[in-house]
């Protein structure tokens, strides 16, 4: 089955994207709830103590530092995944299946989409080491007083392009993450879709699913920066370097907080599932040829 998609309206998919995020907003918060849930428990158990000591002036690694630091991946990054399914089944079939009694096809198409994403980490890594050897190369051929820096101070110049290079592979990444989404919303409601065919589909949309995102998230962003601000400033409160009067505030924080702090998470899904609409994936079925 071919699907031809037409012209994305970018005003359109924001307005959907955030009447999605506000229509299921009791939901939104039950899934913000357990995509936290398990770092902060670790958190009040200790178990991430060893990772946010390394902050203080300590010459070597803490006790248990590795097993923390695995803990710490798993309770976030590795996590996500399986919350992205649940914001995706909200915003693409409807709170009546958002949860189902069977774990195991939950955890099955996590792992498939963990697999697929290892490749826009190995995108991203290539990316990065061009950017990095480039900005090296310029160095070494310029001589701009500018550009020289040393190993704890770099200079105006190469400062700037380090902040250039960093925008341009996360542009990188997130352009073409856009143009895999559907492949990943389609697996997070048990159907199947090549990374390839996502990539045709979207072929016609890439600069309007660029903007509609940046546009979409930038608001949530500034949000999410101005809590965390709020809370280092009237409550003492870092989460970035795990510093706190109490170490439980940080893990309380979080939790009370962490429908704003996973929105931006939240309106990716939406926007994504948005597109997923708008280019009539909910009706393509895979060739078996």
């Amino acid at each position: 089955m071919i699907v031809e998609c037409t012209k994305l309206c970018i005003l359109s998919s924001l307005r959907q994207a955030y009447h999605c995020l506000w229509h299921y907003k009791l939901q939104h918060i039950m899934i913000a709830i357990t995509a936290v849930l398990p770092f902060c428990l670790a958190g009040f158990l200790g178990l991430l103590a060893p990772v946010f000591s390394v902050s203080s002036p300590l010459k070597i690694m803490p006790d248990g530092f590795n097993l923390s630091f695995s803990i710490l991946v798993l309770t976030t990054i590795i996590w996500a995944f399986p919350v992205t399914i649940l914001w995706h089944r909200l915003y693409l079939l409807g709170p009546e299946h958002l949860i189902r009694r069977r774990i195991w096809p939950l955890i099955t198409r996590s792992f498939t989409i963990i697999s697929h994403s290892l490749i826009l980490f190995g995108l991203g890594l290539m990316a990065a080491i061009a950017t990095i050897w480039s900005i090296i190369y310029l160095r070494m051929i310029t001589d701009s007083r500018q550009m020289v820096g040393t190993i704890t101070e770099m200079g105006r110049l190469e400062y700037a392009l380090y902040s250039l290079g960093i925008i341009l592979v996360i542009s990188f990444l997130l352009l073409i993450a856009l143009r895999f989404s559907m492949a990943f919303a389609s697996q997070a409601i048990g159907k199947s879709m090549r990374l390839t065919t996502s990539w045709r589909i979207t072929r016609q949309n890439t600069f309007r699913m660029l903007v509609a995102t940046c546009l979409g998230a930038l608001p949530l962003l500034g949000l999410q920066v101005i809590t965390l601000g709020a809370a280092k400033y009237y409550l003492q409160i870092d989460i970035f370097s795990g510093s706190a009067p109490e170490p439980y505030m940080i893990y309380l924080f979080v939790l009370i907080f962490s429908p704003i702090l996973t929105s931006p998470l939240a309106i990716l899904c939406s926007l994504s599932s948005t597109f997923y609409r708008h280019c009539g994936c909910a009706e393509f079925r895979e060739s078996k040829g």
